[in-house]
């Protein structure tokens, strides 16, 4: 019996009947003209019997918007009072717009369902997502358009669902060798996740489809600060790309990462195209986002000592390079000069050679043409001997210089 009398109770306390009690108040105002007018047979009596609970009404209407404008702070008796009458009886219910993820509300101005949450009216506009709960546990999330917040049902946040552009400066890391570096320049762009890719068709009444599952995601796995602070809710996706840069670099010695040398790909262009792994994604999407687009910006080493010794490595490098350069180049300057006059030589030894079988050896040929030939030969051999004297104390100039 207790449990049927509170069944009917709550049933009749409940939202949806309040047009039900209203009919039954008026009923009981009209009972009560009626028993006046039946016991004292005449109307001003009747009307005074109607009145009693007409009174006993508005006096516990208005000690309870008191009640209320007191301990909400409401700047406006008006607003707890017909926040009440909308509680009792499902009419003049109080209504507020959510647009570009924010709540319509004036500076300074506070709005019954943004303080003490439904019965009321939500219009969202397109591009906004909120999230409801009650009391005790999570509610439901809701998308654009019109909806009726319930009795005990109060708006836990209210998010954007367009593009998100952020950046992060300064990511220390510490590379495999023990060398603290930091990245800075890292730009990306990303969005809620929506339900499917394949379902994922903007149209005008759903421009950003999103799914229920990310936004309470990242709605309820924020992390707390030593303060007691609730971070937004984007910071779980810099933690996440934070988390994956730091783990990729530390993988790498610190000249792997500036100077790969013969590597096929940069360490860096790898660490880009390590957001496109599925397990990556997979950490983004537990923040509830998608990531789109990154830059993943640029390393550079700490401590400046650090930087001036590669430099200077790097000069020395350069130099040994540059001399290494220089010596093979002077050593092809020595073997081209060499096969050059091995090559005027051969010509030279041709000539005496072709003049000396010129030489009259039977005394048959005229005698002033045999000395001409043995002219050529002695005039041929001073010019190799000069030759070689004057290639000799240019090889002494060149290395004295």
């Amino acid at each position: 019996m207790k449990k049927r009398i509170e069944d009917i109770l709550v049933s009749f306390l409940s939202e949806d009947n309040g047009k039900f009690r209203l009919f039954l108040f008026g009923n009981f105002v009209l009972f009560s003209a009626l028993a006046g007018w039946y016991l004292e047979n005449d109307i001003r009596w009747a009307i005074a019997y109607a009145l009693v609970p007409i009174v006993l009404f508005v006096g516990v209407v208005i000690s309870a918007a008191l009640y209320l404008q007191d301990i909400y702070e409401f700047n406006g008796f008006s607003k707890a009072l017909f926040y009440l009458f909308a509680s009792l009886f499902s009419f003049w219910y109080p209504k507020l717009k959510i647009s570009n993820g924010k709540k319509e509300i004036k500076p300074g101005e506070m709005h019954v369902l943004d303080r003490i949450g439904g019965p009321g009216i939500l219009n969202v506009a397109p591009g906004s997502a909120v999230v409801l709960e009650t009391l005790t546990a999570p509610s439901r999330i809701i998308g654009a358009g019109e909806h009726q917040l319930k009795r005990g049902e109060i708006i836990k946040d209210v998010i954007a669902l367009g593009e998100y552009y952020e950046n992060l400066d300064d990511i220390s890391v510490t590379t495999r060798d023990g060398i603290d570096v930091k990245i800075s320049g890292v730009e990306f762009r990303f969005c809620i996740n929506p339900t499917k890719q394949e379902a994922a068709i903007r149209t005008l009444q759903n421009p950003y489809p999103f799914s229920r599952k990310a936004v309470s995601d990242l709605v309820y796995n924020r992390n707390v600060s030593a303060a007691g602070t609730v971070g937004a809710w984007t910071t779980a996706v810099e933690r996440a790309i934070k988390g994956i840069i730091t783990s990729h670099v530390s993988e790498y010695d610190l000249d792997d990462l500036l100077s790969p040398g013969a590597r096929e790909t940069h360490p860096m262009y790898e660490l880009h195209n390590k957001f496109s792994q599925p397990e990556n994604q997979e950490k983004i999407k537990s923040a509830g986002a998608r990531l789109l687009w990154i830059n993943v910006g640029q390393l550079v080493p700490v401590s400046k000592e650090i930087d001036e010794k590669r430099l200077s490595v790097w000069l020395a490098k350069q130099s040994g390079v540059m001399r290494t350069l220089q010596a093979q180049g002077e050593a092809e300057k020595t073997s081209s000069r060499e096969r050059g006059r091995a090559e005027s030589q051969a010509v030279l030894l041709r000539s005496i050679a072709q003049a000396l079988q010129e030489i009259d050896a039977g005394g048959k040929q005229d005698k002033s043409k045999t000395a001409k030939n043995l002219w050529n030969i002695v005039l041929a051999r001073t010019a190799q001997i000069l030759e070689s004297m004057s290639a000799a104390h240019e090889y002494k100039d060149g290395k004295g210089a």
